[in-house]
């Protein structure tokens, strides 16, 4: 198991730590240690972003840590940081059961059951945390709130979108922090390599992107 990846799964693991209900603590943990090999071993999608084993595990790390610095930037939002973290850190369960383990091969794909083309990735996340959260007395409403955070993280009906738009303004943070890194990610060899003022592409952008011609920038960030 590569230690990099060990990491990582401790550090989501100390943010769960800062879940302060206890059902909600237990079951993400439960989840973890469930799904320990699954997560370190799966890419977060098929080519566009966190494509590597162990890509689903360190995105859903990174979505994490965006959702937390997003809601330390506005201190003064109400929301629950409980919401927000047990969120973060299972919105994208689902994709364990839509891919197979990643391997070096131009052949890769996700795995051939129905469950990836018909019910999607929301799906099949709601329906996992909701099964654990059935074995505790938890207020019906509120359980229906903490499913949403899956449910609807994609915040569009869409192959890979939400079963209900977002009604919730924790699961609002998710989407951002989720679309930040899944965008970024993706980005940063490709502009690394870039040389200054080339216009370089990022997978299935819009369109191309200029690098910066500023000096300054060209001093201190290229090789």
């Amino acid at each position: 198991m590569n230690e990099e990846l060990k990491e990582v799964y401790h550090k989501c693991i100390e943010y769960s730590n800062n879940i302060k209900n206890p059902i909600l603590r237990e079951v993400v943990q439960t989840i973890y240690e469930d799904y320990k090999e699954k997560l370190m071993n799966k890419p977060a999608t098929l080519s566009s972003h966190h494509y590597f084993r162990g890509g689903l595990l360190c995105h859903i790390y990174s979505v994490t840590r965006n959702a937390i610095a997003i809601c330390n930037l506005y201190p003064n939002l109400e929301v629950d940081m409980d919401l927000v973290i047990f969120g973060a850190l299972t919105h994208d369960i689902g994709k364990t059961n839509d891919f197979n383990d990643f391997i070096e091969s131009e052949n890769y794909s996700s795995n051939s059951s129905n469950s990836f083309a018909l019910l999607g990735h929301s799906y099949e996340g709601a329906h996992i945390v909701e099964n654990y959260l059935a074995k505790y007395q938890i207020d019906e409403q509120f359980k229906n709130q903490v499913v949403h955070m899956i449910g609807s993280h994609m915040n569009e009906y869409s192959e890979w979108g939400a079963l209900v738009l977002p009604k919730m303004l924790e699961v609002i943070i998710i989407n951002f922090a989720d679309n930040i890194d899944a965008h970024i990610e993706p980005a940063q060899k490709i502009i690394c390599d870039a040389k200054a003022g080339e216009l370089y592409q990022i997978g299935n952008a819009p369109r191309p992107y200029y690098k910066s011609l500023n000096p300054s920038y060209n001093k201190n960030n290229q090789n």
